[in-house]
């Protein structure tokens, strides 16, 4: 993540906050691993003339610690 635009400005505070934003989005409750318990899978894809993606997600159902059931995509 170092730059030329960033490369004077760019601290060890930085780098710690970026590995720590890199842990928190994969891992639970972000990311989550899939069930093979016959709940199926939804492929998404998405493109254009510059490019394509795709994810594959599966639904699983979160209860809040308000005790609220909330469906997740996964």
């Amino acid at each position: 993540m170092k730059s030329h635009l960033l490369a004077d400005m760019w601290t060890d505070k930085h780098t710690h906050a970026f590995l720590q934003l890199k842990i928190a989005l994969t891992t639970e409750p972000v990311l989550r691993g899939p069930k093979y318990d016959g709940t199926p899978f939804v492929l998404t894809t998405d493109g254009c003339k510059y490019g394509f993606a795709g994810m594959v997600t599966q639904k699983h159902t979160v209860i809040l610690p308000s005790g609220v059931e909330r469906t997740a995509l996964y």
